[in-house]
């Protein structure tokens, strides 16, 4: 099997990421890098990835900031709780003080626009950009930029890809090592016991746990995990995410195109997050 069907099989199929380990009882998924490679080249990929996925979360911080700015109380923490708690994430994510002064700063002075660019590409894959923008249109001609240089990418109609996928509550936590070994009786037992209908293996980040529920159960899990585990579990992020009614097979081809479309797309300034149907 390839090395991208073997990861879509234990991560992407698996309606519960847990149950498909039957031999142990500790998670640990570890990346597999291609023979032949110097362990310098092995570590700066690595890095690089760990690298992008800080780089993401920070813009989705970023955002989190700017919308909550914009809310009653403004950059008061002590007036605007969503503000204060946007805060209490940055930092959480080690942020530095420089840039959550520097986003604030900005978010006072400009106004941005939410907005969901809806794309589709080879073998009917799908993806959806959530953003937040000065101008709508200067963001999508970044994404067509990106788009021409792969074959069989475009806009899709409105509403097409949305159809795809179903609003969820999401809460995303790391152990206190920041490893990718969970326990998994114990993140069973919190979802039970927090109403979650789901935990599993963040798809971009084998180092994050998503306990996944209903449109409202973010905040109870958010909290449940906050007043119980406080030892074990850092919660990094939460609020209500896209996720695909059902995740497609894909090509290998397509599989690492969209791998790069992903990634390019990822470092537009703005982007909060991208959904796939991978």
């Amino acid at each position: 099997m390839s090395l991208p069907n073997l990861f879509r099989n234990i991560i992407c199929r698996s309606p519960l990421y847990f149950h498909s380990i039957q031999s142990n009882r500790i998670i640990h998924q570890s990346s597999i890098l291609g023979a032949g490679h110097a362990k310098w080249q092995n570590i700066k990929h690595v890095k690089a990835a760990k690298d992008q996925q800080k780089s993401q979360l920070y813009n989705r911080l970023i955002m989190k900031i700017k919308v909550a700015v914009g809310k009653q109380g403004g950059a008061d923490p002590r007036l605007n709780k969503e503000f204060n708690d946007v805060i209490e994430m940055c930092r959480k994510a080690n942020m530095p003080n420089s840039t959550i002064d520097k986003a604030v700063k900005r978010a006072l002075e400009k106004k941005f626009f939410d907005v969901k660019v809806e794309l589709i590409g080879p073998e009917n894959s799908l993806l959806i950009v959530d953003a937040e923008v000065e101008n709508r249109n200067y963001f999508r001609n970044e994404i067509r930029k990106v788009l021409k240089k792969y074959v069989g990418f475009g806009f899709a109609n409105e509403g097409r890809a949305l159809a795809a996928f179903e609003e969820k509550g999401v809460v995303r936590v790391r152990n206190k090592e920041g490893t990718a070994d969970f326990n998994q009786e114990q993140a069973e037992d919190i979802a039970i016991e927090a109403d979650a209908e789901e935990v599993r293996v963040s798809d971009d980040d084998d180092t994050v746990l998503m306990f996944i529920g209903d449109q409202t159960s973010h905040t109870k899990v958010k909290g449940y995990i906050e007043s119980n585990h406080p030892d074990e579990y850092l919660v990094i992020e939460n609020g209500i995410e896209l996720l695909p009614y059902t995740r497609a097979e894909f090509s290998d081809e397509t599989f690492n195109i969209l791998e790069t479309v992903i990634g390019e797309i990822g470092e537009l300034e703005g982007v909060n997050r991208i959904y796939t149907n991978l």
